[in-house]
């Protein structure tokens, strides 16, 4: 039941992720559009009420020049003119009231007779200023202190300028019936909340139409990314097996090479069935036995090893002690001077440096063979640049012309050059390495062979 239900969660979380991430997008829409229209609702509220102050603007100038040009309040000093001239607005349908302020914003008279008759406030006078008239829509009127609900109302502020236009004289202030006002702003309000609604809904469903869409098509992406890399994953397996079977077939053609010749010397001996052997015949087959037997367990070890090797490491001295216990006692034989030198700090992977002894022992092999008596073979492990470098020098004969052009193929062995099928496994095992075999110099005079080898491929310099 546990499985059960951790098999569901796993499968409903993917499916949840891309409704919560489109639960967040129509979120941050939906604030968008409501946050637009609520500005538009303010800038459509404002002008329908500047349209009514801009329409008493011409309306207030009408009764200053009526009132001056009439004869009975002519007889009246000039600002009484004004003041009657503005207040006979009150007989205008829908007048609830009109103040009538001067420059400074003092109030001067007002009707009906219980109007407020404070001055103006200071943010008033300095809009007045300005000589362009506003209004101020109250929905609940424009007494804030009466308790009881008042009718709409929308005052006017209309400045009265100087005969010559070039200051502002006094201020009307008209309070009219709000109820026309209110209508049309209600109906403002009931437009944009349906259109904001429609934006809203419309720009819902395409946004999720989109972003599913586009989920979807990330999914299967996704999907065909994952299976590809299944893909990939099972080719770099198919390819590191491969690479693994030529190393392992690599390795193999070095132990049946190295086998070769001790069998072919116990094989001569058994076949004369013990008779005519000397003391030193039956040294040669023990030597031969010894050699087959340390070759096959050194083989064992690097194929045994394969995996393990890759954490462990070898250092340049432990190579150059292997391959004097090697080859020392083959070099006395033939009375060679036989020398092998490291560079210090030099370090390797065991893995690598396993099958790197293998390709010395073929060369150096190869290079013992071919040097006469009192001749000498050196190796040398160097670093250079990014590189470690294997070099075997030796005093031989060299390379004839013919064996120099198919070094490294499989060819018919010939000790006295020292070329053959041990040179060709050499190249194969080098190039499992990631390393380059090659011949830098051969004449009558001796011969070098470098192995190089890239710090890349898991070889290193100790500092």
């Amino acid at each position: 039941m546990t499985d059960q239900n951790g098999t569901r969660s796993h499968i409903r979380g993917p499916f949840l992720v891309p409704f919560a991430a489109l639960g967040m997008v129509v979120l941050i829409f939906g604030g968008i559009v409501g946050i637009s229209s609520l500005q538009m609702r303010k800038d459509l509220r404002g002008k329908v009420i500047q349209r009514y102050a801009d329409i008493w603007g011409p309306i207030s100038k009408f009764h200053v020049d009526q009132g001056v040009a009439d004869d009975l309040l002519g007889i009246l000093d000039f600002e009484d003119t004004i003041i009657f001239s503005i207040m006979s607005a009150q007989e205008v349908e829908g007048a609830l009231g009109v103040q009538v302020f001067d420059g400074e914003g003092r109030f001067l008279a007002g009707v009906p007779v219980e109007i407020d008759g404070s001055d103006l406030s200071p943010d008033s006078v300095e809009r007045m200023q300005n000589a362009s008239p506003w209004g101020v829509f109250w929905p609940r009127g424009s007494d804030e202190d009466s308790e009881s609900t008042r009718q709409p109302e929308i005052e006017l502020n209309v400045p009265i300028l100087s005969s010559d236009g070039a200051r502002v004289d006094y201020m009307a202030r008209y309070f009219m019936d709000g109820y026309q006002v209110r209508d049309e702003l209600s109906i403002i309000d009931k437009n944009l909340t349906r259109q904001a609604s429609l934006a809203f809904a419309g720009g819902t469903l395409l946004v999720s139409a989109v972003f599913l869409w586009s989920f979807w098509r990330l999914r299967r992406a996704n999907k065909e990314v994952a299976e590809r890399a299944v893909r990939l994953a099972k080719a770099n397996a198919e390819l590191a097996m491969v690479a693994k079977t030529s190393a392992i077939g690599a390795v193999a053609s070095h132990l049946i090479h190295g086998l070769k010749n001790p069998l072919a010397g116990i094989r001569e001996h058994l076949s004369s069935e013990g008779r005519n052997l000397e003391e030193d015949d039956w040294a040669d087959a023990k030597r031969a036995t010894g050699r087959m037997q340390a070759m096959i367990n050194e083989v064992v070890d690097v194929l045994k090893n394969e995996d393990i090797d890759e954490m462990e490491t070898l250092s340049g001295e432990e190579i150059v002690l292997y391959l004097k216990n090697k080859f020392e006692p083959k070099a006395r034989e033939k009375e060679l001077d036989f020398g092998v030198r490291s560079e210090a700090g030099v370090e390797l992977s065991a893995r690598d440096a396993n099958i790197a002894k293998l390709i010395l022992s073929n060369l150096l092999d190869n290079a013992i063979d071919a040097v006469s008596k009192g001749g000498e073979v050196e190796t040398r492990i160097e670093s250079q640049e990014a590189r470690i470098v294997f070099t075997i020098i030796d005093t031989g004969p060299g390379f004839s012309e013919a064996a120099r052009s198919h070094l490294f193929a499989p060819v018919q062995s010939s000790k006295a050059a020292g070329a053959g099928i041990g040179l060709a496994i050499s190249q194969q095992l080098a190039r499992h390495l990631g390393a380059e075999l090659e011949l830098t110099r051969s004449s009558s005079s001796g011969s070098e062979i470098k192995l190089i080898v890239p710090v890349a491929q898991g070889w290193q310099v100790a500092n």
